[in-house]
């Protein structure tokens, strides 16, 4: 055969191929043109199935002739085809079957042509010409296959988007509607018939969102795959509605042939957005309302701010809060206006000054309801003529809110919220958020009356501690006390305004004192109570026995009594000693306390008398302190004995490490810098806080004492007075006799007496204005130079500096605004060296007199 004649078969064969996208109807046509043309007798496309199934893999798509499946050597052929691989660039194979041969071709990669010539084969050239018009037959294959599966799954869309809620719309390249939804049908039908012939997408949108889709529609055009966002549709019944809408390309071979449009109705989900919106931000002016209410100490002030807070929110003209007045039978007389709060609009509108009390009366119709707590929600045009219509209209309110109050489980009030623009019903978003608000308000009034009771119940306990605390005060030694022949200082500070720690300074016959310091267990009012009545008997067992050498008797007997009187769930620790000056001895008794110490002022050696004890009073009634617990100590004049409870080292710093007793030597050893022992005590609290152990958890208190050299004329001479102008005279007077029975000049001891009695004037005027019973200490020293210290516990001041110029000073002197620093001026002008300093709570102010 020629090549022109080869080629005349492929052209013929060609042109059948590819004129329908129906498989059958397109291999009927081009199938059959290869039989005639090739002069086959039987023949089929196969079709290779290349899904994993448990089919076989190769399909008959036709054959001719229709029954070939019948034909033996055909079948076997199709078995054996199972084992061949048929590929892309196999031209043919040839197989000899029954007196003829099976031409297989392969089809692209879509399936396998199989001609049967019954003398001959088919020529190898012809074979080779095939090729490339088996290839275009495998894509037409394909092609159709593809457009069955469209049409398979179009069908099975058209299904699916019936049964779906939402509105599935399509179009093609020219917005033309081609596809609606059953649910499209429903929605947009007209009233009084089931037609609806929408002729493009607009046709479901108002006018106002035309240009919003076509920006849609373009952004798909453009490139993007899916673009959605919310828009209004109308239906043919002029209703609208919110949406969701999608819209996808529907593309063949890359180009848009059309568009997909699925809308969802977002109605009920933007509504319930505003509500959630309205919700939170009812909620957040709630949130600040009540935490308004909380944190505000100022309740009146506070309500006003939360009415304000929450009025905005709402957008309402008016809230009122009123509370009910009762008469003598128990009805509401007339409700209070308690708090008020108006829109700036509102406040433009009417004067609102009129509604401060309303008669029960007026409003009865509301309170009965109220009283059962149940909200009013009301129109005021709605309301029957009366007296309650007229009073709402009068202030232009239109439409109001009503809750009620209850405190305690008792109708208290109500809280109104008006307004006067609308004649507004409230949602069940805001009727919830103003019943929380009513709540909250109701709690704030209860939480205000409850902290009112609290605040009077605390001012009575408060005043009765006070009182407490003056009668301990009263019955313990003040800070300072002067006695013969011993200095005596303390400082005692309870946990809380009073404590259960106790100490004195008992004078007995003979130069002999008894200092005790004792610590009860326990803290506040029942220690202090029990601290009370524990001194009495104190002094009373001492005093009762005079002659008495032995602590371990006297202790014994207070044990006695105080186990069987006093002590029940209680103990008491107790370190007791005997102070004799004519022997200089002192002899000690511990009773679980911590032990006493003596420090010298020249060396700062400390001295512990901790090498023997007992036992606590109170623990055993009947126990007996013997001799072997006593301890004796030779001590001499330039010795501070000191004596302490354990709250004093048993103190904590920001990092919970407690001070401890060793580190409290220490301190003691560092404040040991003076010549006696009156700022000891004072001087150590003042270190301790300093070194930032300022949490105490027991009682602090510190007891220094120190024995005078009893020499026929002293170089040091001790003053002790009380706070007022009588005793500053004295003071002033004993200072000038000192100064002149030392040795002084007349000039000396008037500086010193003007000196004494200006400052002591000023610590009793300004210092310690009203508290006559407080004592001022006054340390006179004469040796080379002169000088005055004085010791209180007044408020703490400065000093006034020194004027530059006499001139100056004398104008101060004739300026009577200014007697307070005009003493100080004379003061200065007559020392040459002034120190003031402060600790804790004591003011140690010295001056040494110039020389003459």
């Amino acid at each position: 055969m020629t090549r022109e004649e080869i080629d005349v078969i492929c052209y013929r064969i060609l042109l059948s191929i590819g004129d329908s996208l129906d498989l059958r109807k397109m291999l009927g046509k081009s199938f059959t043109m290869y039989m005639k043309e090739l002069h086959c007798t039987k023949g089929a496309v196969i079709l290779i199935n290349k899904k994993e199934s448990q089919v076989s893999p190769l399909t008959i798509a036709y054959s001719i002739p229709r029954n070939i499946e019948k034909n033996g050597s055909f079948m076997e052929l199709m078995q054996n085809l199972l084992h061949y691989t048929i590929a892309d660039d196999t031209a043919t194979l040839s197989i000899p079957g029954d007196s003829g041969t099976y031409h297989l071709m392969s089809l692209s990669n879509v399936g396998i042509l199989i001609l049967y010539t019954r003398d001959q084969p088919l020529e190898k050239n012809i074979l080779e010409a095939l090729r490339p018009i088996n290839q275009k037959l495998g894509t037409a294959c394909e092609a159709c296959l593809q457009n069955t599966e469209l049409q398979k799954s179009n069908q099975k869309f058209m299904e699916m988007a019936n049964m779906l809620p939402g509105l599935i719309i399509e179009l093609d390249e020219n917005y033309k509607v081609t596809f609606f939804n059953q649910r499209t049908q429903e929605i947009f039908k007209q009233i009084d018939s089931d037609g609806f012939l929408p002729q493009n997408i607009f046709d479901f949108f108002p006018s106002t969102e035309i240009e919003h889709i076509r920006k849609l529609l373009k952004r798909v055009e453009a490139g993007e795959t899916m673009t959605s966002d919310d828009v209004w549709m109308k239906n043919s019944r002029d209703q609208f509605f919110m949406v969701n809408l999608i819209i996808s390309p529907i593309s063949y071979y890359g180009n848009i042939t059309g568009f997909r449009g699925i809308a969802v109705d977002i109605s009920r989900r933007v509504k319930l957005e505003q509500d959630l919106k309205l919700r939170d931000t009812l909620l957040n002016s709630l949130a600040l309302s009540t935490q308004e209410l909380l944190k505000s100490s100022e309740f009146k002030q506070a309500i006003d701010h939360s009415f304000e807070l929450f009025g905005n929110a709402t957008e309402v003209s008016c809230i009122c809060c009123y509370t009910n007045v009762f008469d003598q039978e128990n009805k509401i007389k007339y409700v209070n206006n308690h708090s008020i709060w108006v829109s700036k609009n509102y406040k433009a509108m009417i004067d609102f000054s009129g509604s401060l009390a309303i008669p029960g009366d007026t409003i009865r119709e509301f309170l009965e309801d109220l009283g059962k707590k149940i909200p009013c929600n009301v129109i005021v045009r709605t309301l029957d003529p009366g007296i309650t219509r007229t009073l709402l209209e009068k202030e232009q309110i239109k439409s109001i809110l009503i809750l009620p109050l209850f405190v305690k489980n008792s109708f208290f009030g109500f809280l109104s919220i008006s307004d006067c623009i609308n004649e507004r019903i409230w949602s069940d978003v805001e009727m919830d958020m103003y019943n929380l608000f009513a709540i909250s308000i109701s709690e704030a009034l209860e939480r205000h009356q409850a902290e009112t009771e609290l605040q009077l119940l605390y001012k009575d306990i408060m005043d009765d501690l006070d009182t407490a605390q003056s009668i301990q005060n009263y019955i313990l030694p003040p800070w300072f006390k002067l006695h013969e022949n011993l200095l005596f200082s303390s400082n005692y500070q309870p946990w809380t305004k009073i404590g259960g720690d106790l100490f004195d300074c008992i004078k007995l016959k003979d130069n002999r004192y008894v200092i005790y310091i004792a610590d009860i267990s326990g803290h506040g009012v029942q220690a202090a109570l029990t601290m009370t009545a524990v001194k009495s008997i104190f002094n009373m067992v001492i005093r009762s026995d005079q002659d008495s050498n032995s602590p371990s008797a006297v202790v014994t007997q207070l044990n006695g009594i105080l186990s069987k009187r006093l002590f029940n769930d209680n103990y008491m620790t107790m370190c007791y000693c005997l102070v004799d000056l004519n022997e200089m001895t002192l002899t000690s008794l511990n009773a679980g306390h911590p032990p006493l110490m003596v420090i010298n002022q020249k060396t700062s050696l400390i001295t512990l008398l901790d090498e023997k004890g007992d036992i606590p009073l109170g623990w055993m009634a009947d126990h007996v302190y013997d001799e072997s617990s006593v301890q004796v100590l030779p001590f001499s004049y330039d010795d501070t004995v000191c004596l302490l409870t354990d709250g004093v080292f048993e103190c904590f710093n920001a990092k919970n490490e407690q001070l401890g007793f060793s580190r409290f030597k220490e301190i003691l050893k560092q404040e040991n810098h003076g010549s006696n022992c009156i700022m000891v005590p004072h001087d150590c609290y003042r270190t301790i806080d300093e070194e930032g152990f300022t949490t105490k958890n027991d009682d602090f208190t510190f007891v220094s004492f120190q024995a005078l050299p009893q020499f026929e004329n002293p170089k040091r001479f001790y003053y002790e007075l009380l706070s007022n102008l009588h005793a500053v005279d004295e003071a002033s007077a004993a200072c000038e006799s000192f100064v002149l029975q030392t040795g002084g000049s007349d000039l000396q001891a008037f500086k010193c007496r003007l000196i004494a009695s200006e400052f002591l004037s000023n610590i009793v005027q300004h210092g310690l204005e009203g508290k006559s019973n407080e004592v001022i200490c006054l340390e006179v020293e004469y040796g080379q130079d002169i000088s005055l210290t004085f010791r209180d516990n007044a408020d703490e001041w400065p000093l006034p500096p020194q004027e530059d110029s006499m001139d100056t000073f004398f104008d101060l002197l004739n300026n009577d605004s200014n007697t307070h620093g005009r003493g100080m001026q004379i003061i200065h002008s007559y020392t040459k060296e002034a120190i003031r300093r402060r600790s804790h709570t004591i003011n140690e102010t010295r001056f040494v007199l110039k020389d003459e």
